[in-house]
């Protein structure tokens, strides 16, 4: 019994020290242990929310389990993120209720927008946040207003999900008066989209006029940004 103890320590030793493969003759180098396989874990202890402020196990391009810090790992998530602009005026004719064609991207991380139509089309189905606002070159003689529209993924059917539209204000002019509005309008909401389904930002004016538009594009924007 003694002889066989003494045989065995050398070889528990030498395991405590060596890789391990399990489906895997060949274990990656930069690991000790090497799975080639599903893995189940019949007991594990439940993740708190503190916990997941601080970081999440992720498994790299090589299949490597490594923990990674939560704000990393949400700056990284291939989320939608949109901000466009008009860069120069935009023409809108008298009684109109007419899709904005914002027509530069400042950024489109995945491509979702299109200036040419003005048509934000999702992706994934998830929590949108969608904003926009305008500005016109004077003050509106007639009722103007902003909305956002959610059109579903056959493009039959327009939803407005949010609007601002101000009522004309009237000015003394002399012996007459003057119907004005603000030159400026916003609009934010949260929008649940499926995939495939749209967001477009219209403006209605009682008048004919025209959207300010500018290199910077501080006047009249538009954002979209995935929130989950």
């Amino acid at each position: 019994m003694r002889w066989v103890f003494y045989l065995l320590v050398p070889a528990i030793s030498f395991a405590g020290f060596s890789q391990v493969g399990f489906g895997t003759t060949n274990p990656h180098p930069d690991v000790l242990v090497d799975i080639n396989g599903a893995l189940r874990v019949r007991q594990y202890i439940e993740g708190s929310g503190t916990a997941a402020r601080d970081s999440i196990a992720v498994f790299d391009g090589r299949g490597v389990v490594m923990s990674v810090p939560s704000r990393i790992l949400l700056a990284n998530m291939d989320k939608s993120l949109v901000k466009a602009k008009l860069t120069s005026n935009f023409s809108i004719a008298l009684l109109s209720n007419v899709i904005v064609k914002f027509n530069s991207e400042d950024f489109d991380l995945k491509d979702e927008f299109d200036p040419t139509t003005g048509y934000f089309t999702a992706e994934y189905a998830g929590i949108y946040r969608v904003s926009a606002q305008i500005k016109t070159n004077s003050l509106s003689a007639g009722d103007l207003g902003l909305s956002i529209y959610k059109t579903n993924i056959a493009g039959t059917v327009e939803t407005k999900v949010a609007e601002e539209n101000f009522i004309n204000v009237s000015i003394p002019l002399g012996l007459s008066t003057i119907n004005v509005s603000p030159p400026t309008r916003s609009v934010s909401t949260l929008v649940q989209l499926e995939a495939g389904e749209k967001i477009s930002f219209k403006v209605y004016s009682a008048v004919g006029l025209s959207l300010s538009g500018n290199t910077n594009g501080y006047d009249s924007f538009c954002t979209i940004e995935q929130v989950r």
